[in-house]
């Protein structure tokens, strides 16, 4: 026994020094993991030669293109756009990046499959960007669960089925953008309101009509353009409001302009292409600062009230609205 015992111990103790000089030994445990996830990412992602610095033999990964930390060492932000090179699914291994609060998978034509549910164990995730790839099927519910999201696009891609409504009980999340996708069903309740900064649903497949809203928030820009929604969307003006952008052109919505108070701060409007109908109202007049203006393709009619702005957007706005009773309103602008 004790001939065993003096032979054992040796070889233990060699054995715990060989391992406390091991490279793996070098980098606390989260730090570790964050080594291991970023090679193992590359190695999903085809070990394109846009990701060269991210190699085990340069471990000080803080210092790789595409990646950034934090104080304490760990990879909070991973970038990677425009390149041709990255094939393949967006990798699982990303959730082993724990401490991470912004990812970044931008312009990336061959990134294809679907949106992972593992991202749902990023819980300090707050910036999530999978846009210009084809990245397709359903946007996962489970990204609800990251109560940290302050903005989430996923535009430009070829995402199908509905909006999560658990979209709408994020507690952060002020910007929202899933334009140009493959999207069906109605706009989720609440979705349009609350802390939202920034809604852009634009150029999908979405029916039905925009959820009412009533709240006085903080929304700056309304983008719903090119879908098929129908209703009444005048509750999205108001004099208090301080949206400055609002796009609900190629629709199919109906309601009447003539007595709406548009918000003060207003910069972009375009109702164009709908059914909308009445007169301009009085409203429009206050709007120094509106730069855009388009109500072409509707069922207006004049006239246009006095010292309206005329001068500054021209008569384009105004044309091709199909006026059933009253005077025409592209006559009325030419007559101003």
């Amino acid at each position: 026994m004790a001939s065993t015992t003096s032979t054992f111990l040796p070889l233990f103790l060699a054995l715990l020094l060989v391992a406390l000089a091991s490279p793996a030994h070098s980098f606390p445990a989260g730090k570790q993991g964050d080594l291991q996830a970023l090679l193992r990412v590359k190695q999903s992602l085809g070990n394109p030669a846009t990701l060269k610095t991210w190699s085990a033999a340069s471990p000080d990964y803080c210092k790789w293109d595409h990646v950034r930390c934090d104080d304490a060492g760990r990879v909070n932000n991973v970038f990677i756009d425009g390149e041709d090179d990255v094939h393949g699914q967006i990798p699982s291994a990303i959730a082993g990046l724990t401490a991470l609060m912004s990812l970044s998978l931008f312009r990336l034509p061959g990134l294809q499959g679907s949106i992972p549910t593992c991202l749902t164990t990023l819980s300090n995730l707050e910036f999530l960007t999978i846009s210009h790839t084809n990245v397709s099927g359903p946007i996962p519910e489970s990204l609800a669960r990251l109560h940290s999201l302050d903005s989430v696009d996923l535009s430009n891609n070829k995402l199908t089925g509905s909006i999560p409504s658990s979209f709408a009980d994020l507690p952060n999340l002020r910007s929202l953008d899933l334009r140009r996708n493959q999207l069906t069903g109605s706009i989720p309740a609440s979705l349009v309101q609350g802390q939202f900064r920034s809604l852009i649903l634009s150029y999908n497949q979405l029916t039905g009509p925009i959820p009412r809203d009533d709240a006085q928030d903080e929304i700056n820009t309304v983008d719903l353009s090119h879908n098929q929604l129908t209703g009444d969307a005048s509750f999205l003006f108001s004099e208090g409001r301080p949206i400055g952008k609002v796009d609900l052109s190629w629709n199919n919505l109906d309601f009447d302009l003539s007595k709406l108070v548009f918000p003060k701060d207003l910069t972009y409007l375009d109702l164009s292409h709908n059914h909308i109908r009445g007169t301009v109202p009085k409203s429009l007049e206050a709007l120094t600062t509106l730069q855009t203006l388009d109500l072409s393709y509707n069922q207006l009619c004049g006239p246009l009230p006095k010292l309206h702005g005329v001068m500054r957007h021209g008569c384009k706005p105004y044309e091709h609205n199909q006026c059933h009773s009253g005077a025409p309103l592209e006559g009325s602008c030419h007559q101003l």
